[in-house]
Order: structure tokens, then sequence, then C-alpha cells
């Protein structure tokens, strides 16, 4: 357990379950290769911890990924609805278990009817004080207890031996940051991957997380899973070792989700339209696909929108999804209409800063993209922090596969693929600024793009029926102005017409 997840805590019952920071081996060939595959499940156990407290739940995610990464028999936490209804959509056959009476009886259930299955692991579960001492009176306990609480005198002296004792038995294509103490699902794929987990300051204790990333090992198609302290700033830390960001902080049940076999999708070409002077080709897109997080919650629940459907706009979704989560990338295959594409996020196969990438490392992960998206059926994707003119931009507008790039001004060059600039809508009442602020005009026609925050609309009567109202609002004031376009659709229709004014 790392130090400072909990300031009461981080004892470990030693033989009851799972050591939280000890990796295990993993094979690097599974499926795709680049993320811990779990085994095949053959049976389905689902656990409702809606009514345990923190340390309980966190407890329950630690074992579930010790049995997921092991066992055929495959335990699920649903502690949201939405993640019943994913369960569903798989096809996975279920049996929910009843909770114990009483504190705690989500994690009771997991002791009992699991930890039969983890006694050979020889491992241990991490826990407070507290939860120490309910175990131990539940279920007589008299094993090894090893504390934690006091072994070093800072962080900085713990993941200095961490490093040392921990590390080299860690996985090498996967290392996490989560902030101690929080409530995060993405502990259990911590445990079934093996991957190394810290918590830093990215400035106070900036020369530990540069030890941890430059790791022997850690490279190309490695990734950063969970969210840093400097957010989305942690790329200026972590791509210049070639690792690139899946962030993924709040993403649940992946130790089960990863045992689903790789599915490749595709998706048709857009459709010129012949563009007329004075028009508008407007595309719309939602905006943090490449957050897990994201695919599997708010965009996931704005799929359920019943105005989805009625006007053109993209979905963006991490290509990591075809290994990390098949069902969920089918799902979304499964539903689509003809007014929505899937797309990749910023930046292709991971989220990274193009300036801040290795440069060395940059046209191998160029061909990663390229596969993983054409993987996933992608074929545009949102370009994001690339200096230009420069050897990586380059590399990256003609070697990536993609028909078409949203973001950071609109060109039309030789040997590259179109690219539409956009503009940040911040919620529906900004929406109707920004898109009626696109002028026609009289001599050419006007190409752009408008990504929509998923944050400012993830709230009551938002997603797709906030952005309708506010396009039928602005067709309504500007009649013929605007021709709403897919980006498949916009980027031929850009090719077809040949040149920007």
């Amino acid at each position: 357990m790392h130090p400072g997840l909990k300031h009461s805590g981080a004892i470990v019952l030693v033989g009851f379950v799972c050591s939280f920071l000890s990796g295990v081996p993993v094979t690097a060939d599974a499926a795709s290769g680049l993320f811990t595959k779990s085994p095949p499940a053959t049976n389905t156990l689902v656990f409702s911890t809606r009514k345990d407290n923190e340390d309980a739940m966190f407890a329950g995610w630690v074992l579930q990924g010790l049995v997921n990464r092991a066992s055929s028999t495959k335990a699920y936490v649903s502690n949201q609805e939405r993640y019943l209804e994913q369960l569903k959509a798989s096809l996975q056959p279920f049996e929910t278990v009843p909770a114990f009476p009483g504190k705690n009886g989500g994690l009771k259930d997991w002791t009992w009817n699991l930890a039969v299955m983890a006694s050979a692991q020889q491992d241990g579960l991490p826990v407070t004080e507290s939860l120490r001492q309910s175990l131990s009176a539940e279920f007589n306990w008299t094993g090894t207890v090893e504390d934690f609480r006091n072994r070093w005198p800072d962080r900085i002296a713990a993941y200095e031996w961490a490093l040392t004792n921990l590390m080299p038995h860690c996985n090498n294509k996967l290392v996490f940051s989560l902030k101690a103490g929080r409530l995060l699902p993405l502990y259990d794929y911590v445990i079934s991957s093996g991957g190394f987990l810290f918590w830093l300051d990215a400035k106070k204790e900036a020369t530990e997380i540069d030890k941890i990333f430059s790791h022997q090992g850690y490279g190309l198609g490695t990734s950063l899973m969970g969210y840093a302290s400097n957010g989305d700033f942690a790329n200026e830390a972590a791509n210049k070792y070639g690792i690139g960001y899946v962030v993924s902080d709040l993403y649940a049940n992946g130790s089960f989700w990863s045992s689903f076999p790789d599915k490749a999708h595709s998706q048709p070409r857009g459709l010129a339209a012949l563009a007329q002077p004075g028009k508008v080709y407007l595309s719309l897109m939602w905006s943090d696909g490449d957050n897990i997080s994201f695919d599997q919650n708010p965009l996931f629940d704005f799929w359920h929108d019943p105005a989805r459907g009625s006007f053109p706009i993209a979905t963006p979704l991490s290509p990591t999804l075809v290994e990390l989560n098949p069902p969920l990338l089918d799902w979304y295959y499964s539903h689509k209409t003809e007014m929505d594409e899937l797309i990749a996020g910023p930046t292709g196969f991971q989220f990274i800063y193009i300036g801040s990438y290795n440069e060395n490392l940059f046209p191998a992960w160029c061909a990663l993209t390229k596969g993983w998206c054409a993987s996933a059926g992608f074929h545009c994707s949102r370009i994001w922090r690339a200096p230009n003119p420069s050897a990586k931009y380059n590399a990256y507008m003609k070697t990536c596969g993609f028909d078409g790039v949203i973001g950071e001004g609109g060109s039309m060059k030789p040997g590259e693929p179109p690219k539409v600039n956009t503009l940040g809508a911040s919620d529906e009442t900004n929406l109707f600024t920004v898109f009626t602020s696109v002028q026609p005009n009289p001599k050419a026609p006007v190409f752009i793009n408008i990504t929509c925050g998923v944050a400012g609309f993830n709230k009551k009567d938002g997603g797709y029926s906030a952005v309708k109202r506010q396009i039928d609002r602005a067709l309504a004031a500007h009649p013929g102005r605007y021709v709403l376009q897919l980006p498949r659709d916009q980027f031929a229709t850009m090719r077809a017409y040949g040149h920007l004014p």
C-alpha cells in the first residue's frame, strides 16, 4: 500500500488477500500487448458496495483486482446503475451476490465468497486499523500483520524503498498515479495489472517522479494511468520518457473488462458535399474522449439522450478500449446512428503533448497511433500542442493515417490530411454564442469545428438535448447559413474543394 493512502491506515494483512504495491510480472504479448489482460471469465459474481464505508469500498476494489488477475471466476463491483447496464450489454452471465447484513456488508461478501480463490496467492490486503480489527474479529484472523504506518520518515524515503524493492517486479507497460485517500475505482486494475503506483507533488517532488518515469523498461507503449497531481501537465514529465497518458482515475471494473478478447471495428468513410461560397460547413464533437473514465461514464450517459441521432456530432473515444474494454467499444458501435461518428480524442493512441514527446521515439508513437486507431475504426483525431512547423508536426500529419485532423488551425497541404480549426463551447449558453460567431465568406466556403466541453454539458437536461436546443436556435436565427456535417464528411468536402482561402 503506498504511504499516505490513509493517514490512519496502511496495515497489510499478509496472506489474507493482496499486497497493494507489489506488482506481479505480466507477459507483454497478450492481445495487443500494451495493457494487461485478465483470464477470460467463465462466470461472474456481482457485488454491491454502495453501503460500505470508504475503507471497506477501497479494500473491495483491491480484492477484486487480485481475484480477477488470476481466476476465471470474475468479480464485478456495481455501485452505479450504469455499471449494471454495461455488464448486461456485454452478455456475460452473472450472479448477484446478496450483501451480508450490517456494517460493510459488501466487503464481508467479498471476503466470504472470494478469499478461498485468493488464498493461494500468499499476498495481503491493505486496511486501516479499524478495518483490521473488524475483519480479524469477523473471521478470527490470526495471521501476520505488517504495519506500514511508521516505516519511513516521508514519502520520498518510502518511494526510494519501493523503487528498490517493488519496482523490479512491476509491469513495465503501466504506471499509475492516484491521489491518496480518494475513492477511485481504478485501484482494481492497479492490482490486476501489477503496475507501479505513486502519488507525488509535481513541483515539490519532481525529482522523484523523474526517477520513476526513467525506470528501465518504461518507454514507447508505456501508459501513465490515473490522474497526476498536475493534471494534464503530467505529459510534460512523462512524454520525454516515451510514456503516454491514459487518463482513467474514475474508470471502474478494469480488471473485469480486460478479460474480454480484443475486437476490431470499422466505420464508413466520408461523403463530400459540393462546397459553396457563403456557406459555413460546421462539424461538432464532444470533448475528453481520451479519458476512459469519460467514455465509461458521462459520454455513456449522453448516448442515452433521446436527442442523439437528430443532428450530426462526433464522439471521441480512446483507442485503448480495443484492449482495455472491448465490450464498451462494441456498445458504442452497436448503438451508433447515421448521425454519429466515433473518433480518437487527443492525441491518438494515447493523450500526449506532441511538443513534449521524446523526439527519437515520436515516429514509432505515430505508428502505434496508426495501428490502434485503425483497429478501433477511427479515421480522425484531435491534434494537441504540436509546434508548427516542426518535424514532429510533419510526422503526425503525414504518418498517423488519419483522413482528417481537428484543431490548431485549418490547413490543406499536399501530402497531409485536411485540418479544421476548432472553437470550444464550455456549456449550453456559450454554444449559441460560439456557433453564431462563425461568419460566412461570400467568396469561399468556411470550414469549422466546435468542441462541446462534456463537463459543462454534464448537467440535468444537458448532453445532446442541450446542444440541439442551441443548434435549432442558431439555424432559425440564420437560415441557410450553416451546413452541419460529421467530421468525416467535412474532411471529404474539404478534400473535394481542394484548398482553403
